[in-house]
Formats: structure tokens, C-alpha cells, sequence
């Protein structure tokens, strides 16, 4: 369902650019050169020059994970790391980082932030196509000793990383589906009809190899 705060929020990405319509790589062309370009973008690290947008974006969040138990935010580095930052000062929840490079010097650890093992924490990204760095960074947090049983996006890419999560025992909670996105843009007349069309087409496409 679109709350309003949601539509607020969709409406807004558009407006700054965060959704990109024409021909583009994708992280996954690292490991599979021959995928068809994407017809369309979310580049949502540009959020960060959009301080404006943060009292809906952490409302967003808010909504999309009031019925969760966690005890500390992680972020997946760095994308969300801005992101998170605002929602723990928002809620009053503290924040962890996970370091995918431990520190060498000074106190060498793989988490930034105070923890204490045992404690659960609710693992937020900004996006999600694949699922391969939010189980890098669940397993650094596991292994030292902190549980992690949700996983919280803004954008689902419907490309099949909520269910190699899913798999994995983790649930995928996303604010927005890709599909569902498009949808309100097209019923708002902020894409045409051909460019919906060939962004379906491409969804079900990969859907068909996945």
C-alpha cells in the first residue's frame, strides 16, 4: 500500500533524479557481463545532497518497520551509512557500522559503534537487486556475536536478492517494489506508457533466467 508519506517520497526521487530512465550497468554486470542493460536507474547515494527529503525518508523507514524487534540500526556501507545516520538520530535507536576493511590501526575492530553481544540488529540498505553485500555485511555482524533476522530497503529491484535472502532465513522488507513504483508514475503521467512497457519487459526477463 502507498501511504502518503510513500507517494511523497517516490514523487520526490523522481523530481531530484534518483530514478533514471535509459540504457545502464548495474553492479551484477561484475559477474555477468552478458545481462541486458537495465532501462532504468535508482541511484539513491545522491539522497545524502538532499537534506530536505530526510524527514520523509525517515518517516518512510519508520512505517516500513514499526512491527520489528531490533535493539541497533546497521547500515550496509556506505550507501545507507548517511541514511541511517538520520534515522538513529530521529528515533533515538543507536546505529552500528559494519567495516568491510577492519581497522589496522588504533583499536582494530569490525564494527563501528558500541554493542554488546546477543543483541539483534535490523540491518537497512537504500536498495536491493542482489543480495550478495547485505550477506557479506550480516555475516561480519555475526560473527561478532550480534543477530540479524530483518533486512530493510527503500527499493526492491524485484531482481531476486529479497529471495536469496528469504533463503537464507532473513526477511526482505521493502518500502517500495520497482514495479510498484512505475505503476504510480505511470498513473501520474511522470513516464509514458513505452517506457512502463520496456521496464516490465526487462523484470520479466530476468525473472524468466532466475
Amino acid at each position: 500500500m502507498i501511504t502518503e508519506t510513500k507517494r511523497k517520497l517516490a514523487l520526490d526521487l523522481l523530481e531530484i533524479g534518483a530514478i533514471k530512465f535509459g540504457a545502464f550497468k548495474l553492479k551484477l554486470h561484475d559477474t555477468m557481463p552478458d545481462a541486458p542493460l537495465s532501462p532504468v536507474y535508482i541511484d539513491l547515494r545522491i539522497l545524502r545532497s538532499f537534506p530536505q527529503l530526510m524527514d520523509t525518508l525517515t518517516k518512510v523507514y519508520q512505517e516500513l518497520t514499526s512491527g520489528l524487534k531490533f535493539d541497533v540500526y546497521a547500515d550496509v556501507p556506505t550507501a545507507a551509512t548517511p541514511l541511517v545516520a538520520v534515522l538513529s538520530y530521529k528515533t533515538g535507536i543507536p546505529m552500528i557500522s559494519p567495516r568491510k576493511d577492519e581497522k589496522s590501526h588504533g583499536i582494530k575492530r569490525q564494527i563501528d559503534g558500541v554493542f554488546k553481544q546477543g543483541q539483534v540488529a535490523l540491518l537497512v540498505d537504500d536498495l536491493i537487486t542482489h543480495a550478495e553485500s547485505k550477506l557479506e555485511t550480516i555475516s561480519i555482524l555475526e560473527e561478532n556475536g550480534i543477530k540479524v533476522l530483518d533486512v530493510a530497503v527503500l527499493v526492491d529491484r524485484e531482481q531476486g536478492g529479497a529471495k536469496q535472502l528469504e533463503s537464507r532465513g532473513y526477511a526482505c522488507h521493502a518500502a517500495f517494489k520497482l514495479r510498484e513504483l512505475l505503476k504510480l508514475y505511470l498513473d501520474l503521467q511522470r513516464i509514458t506508457p513505452e517506457k512502463y512497457a520496456q521496464v516490465i519487459s526487462y523484470l520479466e526477463g530476468n525473472k524468466k533466467k532466475a
